[in-house]
């Protein structure tokens, strides 16, 4: 009776030991099928978000530069060069094995839409040029402030004085001889002068003395003291005190010279000053009325200023007779501010002038040195992107062709078509950038010639 009993316990005992055996395997295996289902949830998950990926509707593949840089999305492996062992070389090839298998029997809208796929995966960014031709419209050069008939100063700036050397230069004025107080003023008016203009210093009666005996000799000799050129302060200075007050006064010769070596500098190119500087009349049997005039019509077509230092009437009477026939202007100059004053007029606005020509030149050369290199900058940019846009697509194709995703036709198809889009793309960004380089230094030149032109009207 005792071993029947046992024997149901070690039943009843076996019978439970299963039931929880059972029941922790049945727990087990469902705690095992849970974390395998949200994987394949996410996994699925992650399928269709590349089914949709490759599903999306993608813009038609660039045939023109304009569509090219209207293109709404920059490609997530543009910048960088596809090539053997780059760093996202796997996560391309992820991408493209992602792919569905193509063939000569797919249908062209599916070929179609993953060529526009591949396509957007490597689309690199092009822009449509931005660079500020349209600042050429604006640049106007206003002419400096002046009234009208000032001197309007042309590309070459020529200066002429012919300084009276008689005897009568020699009287006192105010403790210093007339001819030194006219000697400061020059100098004075040279020093003002712009760096790029020519001086030429000419001197008259200089030579013998007022006496009958000298008048010959006094009357034949007109010198050039400071030959045409450049300002030298030391040399000039050096010319001035060179001579002194001395003969007879042979105006109209010193004019016929100085119009003779002028005859090169023609007045369509050059501002041409000639000042005659004199304290009395011809007294060599000249006509400098008539020079005057010769001077005036000739080919110099020079601004003749004829300042009347200290004269009296009767020397007044001719120099206005010279003025007046040439068309020049006679200023009467009673003292040395006088003198001074005249000549520091002509002396500042030729700085003003040549300071507008050199500003105006200078703002030309800038804006087109601009435009130019952001020109350059542009062309290298888009020719840069667009070639390595066209590389990581070949790479791409090649690619899904060794991987036997697309077969040889679907490979030729779009190899052809990347080409196409990246000759043509290539052709129209190089053919904009020769037209706007051709623009800008059209343009720049227009202005030059402009600026040039302003310096060659007289100031009439």
């Amino acid at each position: 009776m005792k071993k029947v009993v046992y024997t149901l316990i070690v039943m009843v005992l076996l019978v439970t030991l299963a039931a929880c055996n059972s029941k922790e395997s049945t727990t087990s295996q469902s705690e095992e099928k849970e974390p395998k289902k949200e994987e394949k949830v996410k996994k699925d998950k992650e399928a269709n978000k590349k089914t949709e990926e490759i599903d999306k509707d993608y813009p038609p593949v660039p045939t023109t530069f304009s569509e090219s840089a209207e293109y709404p999305t920059i490609g997530e492996f543009s910048g960088n060069e596809y090539e053997k062992g780059f760093t996202g070389e796997e996560d391309i090839k992820k991408k493209l094995d992602s792919l569905p298998t193509l063939t000569e029997e797919s249908s062209k809208e599916d070929i179609e839409k993953m060529q526009r796929y591949v396509y957007s995966l490597f689309k690199e960014d092009l822009t449509k040029v931005d660079v500020p031709i349209d600042q050429w419209k604006s640049m106007q050069f206003e002419d400096p402030n002046g009234k009208e008939g000032e001197l309007q100063l042309k590309e070459n700036y020529n200066v002429a004085i012919l300084l009276d050397s008689s005897g009568s230069m020699g009287k006192v004025e105010n403790g210093k001889t007339r001819m030194e107080l006219a000697k400061d003023a020059i100098q004075q008016f040279v020093k003002d002068l712009p760096e790029n203009a020519n001086v030429s210093l000419r001197v008259y009666g200089h030579v013998g003395t007022g006496s009958d005996k000298d008048k010959k000799s006094s009357c034949s000799k007109i010198e050039e003291v400071y030959p045409f050129g450049n300002y030298d302060e030391g040399k000039f200075s050096e010319a001035l005190n060179q001579f002194e007050p001395a003969g007879w006064t042979p105006m109209a010769k010193a004019i016929d010279e100085v119009k003779a070596d002028f005859q090169q500098y023609d007045g369509k190119q050059n501002t041409n000053i000639i000042y005659v500087v004199s304290d009395g009349v011809e007294t060599c049997n000249g006509d400098p009325v008539k020079a005057a005039k010769s001077l005036a019509d000739s080919n110099i077509s020079p601004v003749l200023n004829i300042i009347g230092y200290q004269v009296d009437n009767e020397g007044l009477a001719q120099l206005k007779e010279m003025a007046d026939a040439s068309g020049g202007n006679y200023i009467n100059a009673r003292s040395h501010d006088d003198l001074v004053t005249e000549f520091k007029q002509t002396a500042d606005m030729a700085k003003v002038w040549s300071q507008w020509h050199e500003d105006s030149v200078k703002a030309l050369n800038d804006l087109h040195e601009t435009i130019r290199d952001q020109l350059n900058v542009w062309n290298e940019v888009q020719r840069d992107n667009n070639q390595r846009e066209y590389s990581n697509l070949q790479t791409a194709v090649n690619y899904l062709h060794d991987q036997e995703i697309w077969d040889v036709r679907v490979y030729l198809d779009s190899i052809d078509l990347y080409r196409h889009n990246y000759l043509n793309i290539g052709d129209e960004s190089r053919e904009k950038f020769l037209e706007l380089s051709d623009i800008n230094t059209d343009t720049f030149l227009e202005k030059h010639d402009e600026i040039t032109d302003r310096f060659l009207e007289s100031d009439d």
